[in-house]
C-alpha cells in the first residue's frame, strides 16, 4: 500500500495517510537544540545530548509514539475535539482529512474536519535553543465557529535515566510555574543554569493553563482523550513535585473565512521564553525563522545536484540522502525511536564515515568532526570507540561542573582511554580517507600541519596522526600477516579476539593508497617509500592467505586458532560481503579476481531488497567467531541485509566497470523504490535503515532502525564520487563515471570553492565506462579540471566512450 509521495519541488514527503506501519519520523534542527518528531507528532527534543539533556519525555517501544508535541482543538458549543495531528485523538479517517510534509528540519502538520482546516509546522529557528510551533487555524464553514486550542507536552527531568528509573529525583526536584503566557519548568529550586530551565510560551495570552501533566490529562486517562480538552479548560496548575506538563489554552472566535495563526514556543534557558513570545508576537518574525531553515537546506543541497534517468537517485541524492547523512554528522547515532538516548558520544568509525560526505555542504562541522577524532586517537595509534568530545576539548574539559542535574559526567582518563583489549582494529583507519576527501574539497592544506594533542598525552600533527593510525594496523596483525580482529572489527559482532580480520587488512591497504597519494602530493619522498613498501606488504598478504579459490571469493578472516571463517567447504556463513567489497574498493585485488569476487557477491548474498551482509545465517553457537552466531538467523549482522556495506558494492562494481551492476544494486537498497510496497518494509520510504531482515528471516524485506546509519554517507558518497564519478583527487575535479549502459547521459551541478560547475555528461555509444573527452569552457582538458575563480560559472562536456 502506498502511504505518501515525494514532493521534489518543495523537498518534502508528504504523507496522505497517517495511519502508517510505524512511526515516520523526522529531525529539527541543525545546531544544539533537536526534535526527534514523527508523522503524528510524536517524539522529543533535548540540547546537546539526548541522554543528559532531555527537554521533553518520551516512552520507547510503545504501541504509539508517544507523548510528543500536540495541538488539540475543541468545538466549544459541540464539546467535539480532536488534534491537528491524527494522533492522539485519533479521529476517524472517514470523517477527518490529515496530510503531513516532512521537509528539511520542518514538519507540517494539515487536518481538516468539520469545516475547520488547522496547520501546524514544526521547526527550530537557527541561533536559538527553541522550537516554535506555527498554527493556523481556518474556519471554512458557513458560520462563526469557536475554537478552543490547547497544546501539550511532557517535561522530561533532563537526564534519561531520572525518566526512566529514579522518580525519587524527577518527581520531587522540579515545579512549574506561570507568568504572562509563559509556562516555566525549574529544574532544582533557585538554580542558575542555562539547561535548568525549560519553558513552553504562546504568543497569545492564555485563557488557562496546566504545569501538572496529571491535571491535565485526568484520572486513568492519557493523550488521547485529556480531561482538559474534554472540559474545555486547564485548571491554572502550576506548582512542585508530581509530573510536569506544559499546557497553555486559549478561546477563538472565528468568523467564516477567517484565519487566526499564532505560536507556542519550546525551549530553554531562563528569560528566553519571554524573549521569544514577544518576538513571535510579530508573526513576520516566525516567517523570517522558517526561511532560514529554508534558505539553510537550500544552501547545502545546492552543492551538488543531479538530473538522471533514474527518478528514484535524483530525489534522493539531491535530497534525502545528503540530509540523512548531514543529521548523522551533527548527531551521531544515539537520538532516534530506536536509540532515545541511554548513552551518547561520537561512535570512532561512524564519525569518520559519516563526515567523508558532507565536506562539500557542510565544511564547518566535517573539520570539526575531524578535530573530535584526532583528539579521541591515543598516541598508540588507534581510537576511543565511544567517546564525549568535551573529554578532550581543552576549552571545556577543565570548566568547572555546575550544580544542574543536566551536567554530563567526565569520567577519570582511566575510564576514558580504553586499552587494546577494548579497541576495535577498523576504527583509526577510517578517519585517514576523511581527512584527504576535507582537503581536496577546502584546500586546507595547512590542516596537515596543525598540532592536535592524542587522548592519553603528548601531540603530533594532523599528518603524524594518520601515520600513527597506519603504523598501528601494521603492527598487529597475527602470523598469516593479516590484521588482527581485536575486540571486533566494523562487524561489532564478529569478536575474532587473537584471530585476524581480512576486511581490516582491505580497508588498511585503502588507507594507505589515499595516504600515498597525500605523501606524493606533499613530497614526502621517505614517506612514500617506507608506506609503497608496507602497502604491497598487506596486498601480498591478502592475496595469499584471503582467496578462496573453490568459492571463488575472499574469506572474512581466521579464529584465533588459525580456522578460516568463510569458505566454500563451510555449511554456515560461507561468504561475507565486507571483505570482498572492501577487496576491490580498496585497489588491493586484479581486475580478474575483482570480477569473480563480486560475480560471488551477486550470486550468493543478492535480493530485491538489498545485499546480505553474510550467507547462509550462523545457527550454530561458536565463540570463537563472535557474538555474530548468536543472533537470530537473518537479524542484524547474521544474515541480514545489513545496510551499511552496500554501498561499498557500488563503489566496487564501478571501479570494475560494470554500470549496470553497481545500478541493479542500489536500486535494491533504495527505499525511494519501496515506497508501494511500505506494508512490508514499515519504515520511512526517504530513510536508509540499519538492516533489513534477511531471507533466513520469516520477515523478509521488513527494515529496521531508520535514520542513524553509516549508509546514508557511504550511498552519498558512492553515488556522487562513484556512480556519477564527480569527485575530487589532489589535483582538481576529476570526472569518471560509471553508469548503466542504457543512460544516455546525466547533468550535474557542483560547486566547488566558491566556483559552479554545470557538468553535462553524454554517452552516445551506451558505454558504463571511460571518457573520450573533457571540455571546460569550451577548451579542452586533459585529466583533471583545476579550481576556477571564486564565483565564476564554468560550463563542463563530457563525452563517455
Amino acid at each position: 500500500m502506498k502511504y505518501g509521495f515525494f514532493d521534489d519541488a518543495n523537498r518534502e514527503y508528504v504523507i496522505t495517510r497517517p495511519d502508517t506501519p510505524a512511526p515516520w519520523t523526522n529531525y529539527l534542527g541543525t545546531e544544539k537544540f533537536c526534535t526527534v518528531i514523527s508523522h503524528n507528532a510524536g517524539g522529543y527534543s533535548f540540547y546537546n545530548s539526548p541522554e543528559y539533556n532531555r527537554v521533553t519525555k518520551f516512552r520507547p517501544n510503545g504501541a504509539f509514539d508517544r507523548p510528543g508535541h500536540y495541538v488539540y482543538l475543541r468545538d466549544d458549543e459541540t464539546g467535539d475535539y480532536w488534534s491537528i495531528s491524527w494522533q492522539p485523538v485519533a479521529k476517524s479517517l472517514e470523517e477527518a482529512n490529515y496530510e503531513v510534509r516532512h521537509g528539511l528540519s520542518y514538519s507540517k502538520f494539515k487536518c481538516e474536519y468539520n469545516g475547520i482546516t488547522a496547520t501546524k509546522t514544526l521547526f527550530v529557528p537557527k541561533g536559538e535553543d527553541a522550537e516554535v510551533w506555527d498554527v493556523t487555524i481556518e474556519n471554512t464553514g458557513d458560520k462563526p465557529r469557536t475554537i478552543s486550542a490547547f497544546s501539550f507536552v511532557e517535561f522530561s527531568f533532563s537526564h534519561i535515566e531520572s525518566d526512566n528509573q529514579n522518580h525519587q529525583m524527577s518527581l520531587y526536584s522540579a515545579g512549574t510555574s506561570y507568568n504572562d503566557g509563559v509556562l516555566e519548568y525549574d529544574l532544582y529550586y533557585n538554580t542558575d543554569d542555562f539547561e535548568g530551565y525549560y519553558y513552553l510560551a504562546s504568543t497569545f495570552d492564555p485563557d488557562s493553563y496546566d504545569g501538572q501533566r496529571d491535571a491535565f490529562l485526568g484520572r486513568y486517562r492519557d493523550e488521547a482523550n485529556p480531561i482538559a480538552v474534554e472540559n474545555g479548560r486547564c485548571s491554572n496548575s502550576a506548582q512542585t513535585c508530581n509530573n510536569h506538563c506544559g499546557s497553555l489554552h486559549k478561546q477563538f472566535v472565528i468568523q467564516p473565512g477567517e484565519k487566526v495563526r499564532f505560536a507556542f514556543v519550546l525551549g530553554l534557558g531562563k528569560g528566553n521564553g519571554d524573549r521569544l513570545r514577544k518576538k513571535y508576537q510579530d508573526i513576520a518574525n516566525v516567517d523570517a525563522a522558517f526561511q532560514g531553515i529554508l534558505d539553510h537546506w537550500e544552501e547545502r543541497c545546492s552543492k551538488f545536484q543531479v538530473k538522471s534517468p533514474n527518478a528514484g537517485l535524483d530525489s534522493m541524492i539531491n535530497t534525502w540522502t545528503l540530509y540523512q547523512a548531514e543529521t548523522c554528522v551533527v548527531w551521531s547515532r544515539f537520538a532516534s525511536f530506536i536509540e532515545v538516548g541511554g548513552r551518547t558520544g561520537l561512535g570512532y568509525r561512524d564519525t569518520a564515515q559519516d563526515a567523508i560526505s558532507v565536506p562539500h555542504s557542510n565544511p564547518t562541522m566535517t573539520r570539526k568532526r575531524l578535530v573530535d577524532l584526532l583528539r579521541g586517537q591515543v598516541k598508540e595509534g588507534y581510537g576511543l570507540h565511544l567517546f564525549d568530545p568535551d573529554w578532550f576539548d581543552p576549552d571545556k574539559k577543565d570548566v568547572v561542573p555546575s550544580k544542574s542535574p543536566t551536567v554530563v559526567p567526565t569520567p577519570s582518563d582511566d575510564d576514558k582511554i580504553h586499552g587494546i583489549e577494548d579497541t576495535c582494529s577498523d576504527d583509526h583507519l577510517w578517519i585517514v580517507p576523511t581527512i584527504c576527501k576535507y582537503v581536496m574539497e577546502s584546500g586546507e592544506e595547512s590542516f596537515f600541519d596543525e598540532v592536535i594533542p592524542y587522548a592519553n598525552g603528548t601531540e603530533a600533527s594532523v599528518y603524524d596522526h594518520m601515520k600513527a593510525a597506519l603504523d598501528f594496523s601494521a603492527k598487529y596483525v597475527g602470523q598469516t600477516g593479516i590484521c588482527k580482529g581485536l575486540r571486533a572489527d566494523w562487524n561489532d559482532c564478529l569478536n575474532l579476539g587473537g584471530g585476524e580480520s581480512a576486511m581490516v587488512s582491505f580497508l588498511h591497504y585503502w588507507a594507505l593508497q589515499e595516504f600515498l597519494d597525500l605523501a606524493k602530493h606533499l613530497g614526502k619522498t621517505d614517506d612514500v617509500a617506507k608506506y609503497t613498501a608496507m602497502a604491497e606488504g598487506v596486498q601480498k598478504a591478502c592475496e595469499e592467505v584471503l582467496w578462496d579459490d573453490e568459492g571463488g571469493w575472499y574469506i572474512r578472516g581466521l579464529t584465533k586458532d588459525g580456522d578460516k571463517i568463510g569458505t566454500a567447504q563451510q555449511t554456515e556463513g560461507r561468504i561475507h560481503l565486507e571483505s570482498n567489497t572492501l577487496a576491490v574498493l580498496s585497489g588491493a585485488v586484479s581486475q580478474a579476481r575483482g570480477e569473480r569476487a563480486m560475480d560471488s557477491v551477486d550470486e550468493h548474498l543478492y535480493s530485491d531488497y538489498g545485499l546480505h551482509l553474510n550467507s547462509p545465517s550462523f545457527t550454530t553457537p561458536n565463540d570463537d567467531i563472535g557474538f555474530v552466531t548468536r543472533v537470530y538467523p537473518g537479524i542484524k549482522e547474521n544474515g541480514a541485509i545489513f545496510s551499511h556495506p552496500n554501498p561499498w558494492a557500488w563503489v566496487a562494481e564501478a571501479k570494475l566497470g560494470r554500470g549496470d551492476r553497481a545500478m541493479k544494486f542500489y536500486d535494491a537498497l533504495n527505499p525511494y523504490n519501496q515506497n508501494e510496497n511500505i506494508d512490508l518494509r514499515v519504515t520511512e520510504p526517504y530513510s536508509y535503515v540499519q538492516f533489513i531482515n534477511g531471507r533466513d528471516h520469516q520477515d523478509h524485506g521488513r527494515a529496521n532502525h531508520p535514520w542513524l546509519t553509516g549508509t546514508s554517507g557511504w550511498a552519498y558518497f558512492a553515488v556522487t564520487n562513484f556512480i556519477l564519478g564527480v569527485r575530487l583527487s589532489f589535483d582538481g575535479l576529476v570526472i569518471d563515471p560509471c553508469v548503466p549502459t542504457d543512460w544516455p547521459g546525466f547533468e550535474v551541478q557542483r560547486e566547488w570553492r566558491g566556483a559552479k560547475f554545470n557538468i553535462e555528461v553524454k554517452n552516445p555509444d551506451n558505454v558504463s565506462k571511460g571518457i573520450k573527452s573533457i571540455t571546460l569552457n569550451g577548451v579542452a582538458v586533459d585529466g583533471a579540471i583545476t579550481a576556477q575563480a571564486e564565483g565564476s560559472v564554468n560550463q563542463v562536456i563530457v563525452v563517455m566512450g
